[in-house]
């Protein structure tokens, strides 16, 4: 999901790098990945931006806001879920990325 931007990459990308290279200061992008890993014990995900882990962003591409970052899986399926924003988010940036997380469908842990 993007708000306020272009989807710049490849639907594969693991890291949209040339989105959030150009994320206006209003832009958030949530990105979900799905990888193969192996096995994991983790629960699953939930999905509440107020549980992220904030981290600097991005394998070398500058994002002001930073990079929220949500992981989860089990047994095959691991996942992880980021949120990144344009600048630091302001409360209506954060309902924005809520209500894209809440609109969100991962697979579930098998």
């Amino acid at each position: 999901m993007v708000k306020g931007a272009r989807y710049r990459d490849p639907r594969t990308a693991d890291r949209p790098n040339a989105t959030l290279a150009r994320l206006p200061a209003d832009g958030i992008v949530v990105f979900a990945v799905v990888y193969q890993a192996a096995r994991s014990a983790a629960g699953g995900i939930e999905l509440r931006l107020d549980r992220a882990r904030r981290y600097p962003c991005c394998d070398g591409t500058y994002v002001p806001g930073g990079e929220y970052a949500l992981a989860g899986g089990g047994p095959g399926s691991p996942y992880s879920v980021r949120v990144n924003f344009g600048r630091p988010p302001t409360r209506s940036m954060l309902a924005q990325a809520q209500r894209a997380l809440d609109r969100l469908e991962l697979p579930s842990p098998r």
